[in-house]
């Protein structure tokens, strides 16, 4: 095979996103990323073990000769600071994680596949983070920066866009590192057979040429779509079929299964009889599994111990999987004794709105998959119609957020909060609307929910923000200044950059005092990770951002955590004062509120206000400022003058003091 089909197959990439800018250091790297690939190339395409330890062998001598020529750039530059040291270690480490691959008792193809995800993301992490790191260090230094503002400063170089870089090349790594050698190994079968074909074309061997040809051809067939230690379908195969289906006409919603398959405890087979009669075993499964196929179903092995079953005819599904379960559990006899089979399974039912392709339809399988064998191993689980719903219907929803964010289709709303008594207007809150072209004004419990772990909760945030800003200077050309709230979700607060992001939102409006921006966060979220949200909300405040707990009593752990959370506002939750006024346990709990909030020094704002005698009963228990229908419900940002110009509170809030309850 030549050097240049060989160079066709990378498992590890090159770009430009790994320089440093270290000349000497970059070409080093290139040299190792070259001898990684050459390593899966060989290991993929050649029977010889002893050929794949040479290359690996090399890659260990360049690494140590790599590492120390990079830790001695290193020590000239910084001598020995800490993170000279904790590199050094690194480097260390990697040595010691390659001995004990080396040494494993596990099955060399697991062993193969676990040192080449090892690597990848090793070498992934040591150039993109660990690497790049010290060359932005030196490069500062280079330039006069002191070395512990060298250090603050590439933190932040490196916690914002590089760390999403990095985690999502680690992903591509981890995917490309499970199915690459397997992958190399048949197209390589592929190249060695068009070669064949190729020299006895050029021999003119023309009475031959034409049985080679179509054994070939057969041949290539079989790499491309089989398996070679089962001979059923591989997963090309298998999704071949699945866009067979699916390519039919009039083919009834729900009519076809697939069925992913995993067996239970298999690696136990590989541990007692190795993995020359666990591969037996499979080939013996597969043979009684072909048997005990309905009429029509087909069978393919995807991996390791994972086999899928498509069936025409959905309702035989569980008659199917009973006959495999019936099939599986009988004696397999091996060298050295006999041993039965289980097996959990996850099943979708398709065409259903939600199947979008082939591939679709088998990650939805092997998702299912998970989950039973999560819930109920050794049984089967089908993928719930009204989950396939929701998950149609939740993307839809994700795309037409992107499309209302583009097109311009958000609104703010502001709440005004007061003093009940004095009637002054402190504030007032941001809230969220969708003028959807079709479904018209949307509120946020109509589509923020679907937003919750999502990134798009991110971009909505930055609008919700920027819009802020913009409105407060809109309102302060027209002579009216107001603080506003804004909600923060523990995503958006939590991303790396967060404080950078809003520091410069702060830049592009100057004229707008900082402290007038309250941010607004869920108790749950910042207890979730004290420690993150305690130093992330305190660096936002050194900006002069201030921040309120929303929701508050609803969180988990109030009254452990309060003291540490560097918040000025308490929001006491609405549920706990609309239910007041009938619920004695709602009064009680607002009583304990209101005294944490005078014991921790904290201001307390109530939400829900929504009558006379909510306003009435929260100042009877000393809680002054408030939000709620009583007062204003939130309105177009243009009302806000006129309506703070009419507003007075009611007589009986500013009358003096009540009894408490």
């Amino acid at each position: 095979m030549s050097d240049a089909a060989a160079t066709a197959f990378e498992i590890f990439p090159w770009n430009q996103n790994f320089e440093t800018g270290i000349e000497k250091i970059d070409e080093q790297h290139k040299v190792l990323v070259e001898i990684l690939n050459r390593l899966a190339w060989h290991c993929a395409s050649s029977t010889s073990e002893l050929e794949c330890r040479h290359v690996l062998d090399e890659l260990l001598s360049y690494a140590a000769y790599h590492f120390k020529a990079e830790e001695k750039v290193w020590e000239t530059a910084l001598g020995m600071q800490e993170m000279v040291q904790n590199h050094h270690d690194g480097h260390q480490m990697f040595f010691v994680q390659i001995q004990m691959y080396r040494s494993s008792d596990e099955p060399e193809e697991k062993v193969m596949g676990d040192l080449f995800n090892y690597l990848t993301r090793w070498l992934a992490s040591h150039i993109l983070e660990s690497d790049r790191r010290m060359a932005l260090t030196l490069k500062a230094l280079e330039h006069g920066v002191p070395i512990s503002e060298a250090r603050k400063e590439v933190d932040g170089q490196l916690s914002g866009a590089i760390s999403v870089m990095v985690s999502a090349l680690l992903e591509i790594y981890d995917k490309l590192s499970v199915s690459t050698v397997q992958l190399m190994r048949e197209k390589m079968a592929r190249l060695r057979a068009e070669d064949e074909l190729a020299r006895l074309q050029h021999d003119k061997l023309y009475v031959a040429l034409a049985q080679q040809a179509s054994d070939h051809e057969a041949q290539l067939q079989f790499l491309a779509y089989s398996d070679p230690v089962t001979g059923l379908m591989n997963r090309n195969g298998i999704l071949r079929e699945i866009r067979g289906v699916m390519r039919q006409k009039q083919v009834p919603v729900g009519s076809a299964a697939l069925i992913s398959i995993d067996l239970d405890n298999f690696h136990k087979v590989n541990a007692r009889f190795g993995e020359e009669s666990a591969d037996r075993l499979l080939g013996l499964l597969a043979r009684r599994w072909r048997e005990a196929m309905a009429h029509g179903g087909q069978l393919a092995r995807i991996s390791g111990d994972e086999f899928v079953v498509l069936l025409a005819d959905s309702g035989k599904v569980e008659a199917q999987l009973k006959a495999l379960r019936l099939t599986a559990g009988q004696p397999f006899i091996l060298d050295g004794g006999s041993i039965s089979m289980a097996f959990t399974a996850g099943v979708v039912l398709f065409p259903h709105d939600g199947a979008g392709d082939a591939d679709t339809v088998l990650r939805q399988a092997d998702h299912t998959l998970f989950r039973a064998k999560q819930e109920q191993k050794g049984d089967w689980l089908f993928l719930d119609a009204d989950e396939q719903r929701q998950s149609v219907e939740r993307q839809q929803l994700l795309a037409d957020i992107r499309t209302g964010l583009a097109d311009n289709q958000f609104r703010l709303v502001y709440q005004p909060k007061v003093s009940m008594r004095s009637g002054n207007v402190i504030g007032v809150e941001a809230l969220i609307r969708w003028e959807h072209p079709i479904k018209g004004t949307l509120s946020p419990i109509d589509f923020l929910p679907a937003l919750e772990h999502h990134p798009l909760i991110i971009d909505i945030g930055e609008w919700v923000i920027e819009q802020a800003f913009r409105q407060m200077t809109t309102w302060d050309s027209e002579g009216l200044t107001l603080d506003v709230g804004v909600n923060i979700a523990a995503m958006h607060l939590q991303q790396p950059g967060f404080t950078d992001s809003l520091a410069g939102i702060l830049a592009r409006y100057p004229h707008v005092v900082p402290q007038r921006l309250d941010l607004e966060i869920l108790e749950t979220a910042a207890l979730g990770e004290l420690d993150k949200a305690n130093y992330i909300i305190r660096d936002c405040e050194s900006l002069g951002v201030t921040f309120s707990l929303d929701d508050f009593g609803t969180g988990y752990s109030s009254l452990s955590y309060l003291k540490q959370l560097p918040v000025k506002t308490l929001k006491i939750d609405q549920g706990f004062v609309r239910g007041a006024l009938s619920n004695a346990d709602d009064i009680a709990i607002l009583k304990g509120i209101v005294g944490l909030s005078k014991a921790f020094d904290r201001k307390l704002v109530a939400e829900g206000v929504d009558t006379r005698e909510h306003g009435e009963l929260l100042i009877s228990l000393g809680c002054y400022d408030a939000q709620g229908y009583a007062i204003a419900r939130p309105m177009k940002p243009e009302k806000i003058a006129a309506w703070k110009n009419q507003w007075r509170p009611y007589p009986e809030w500013s009358a003096g003091e009540y009894a408490t309850p």
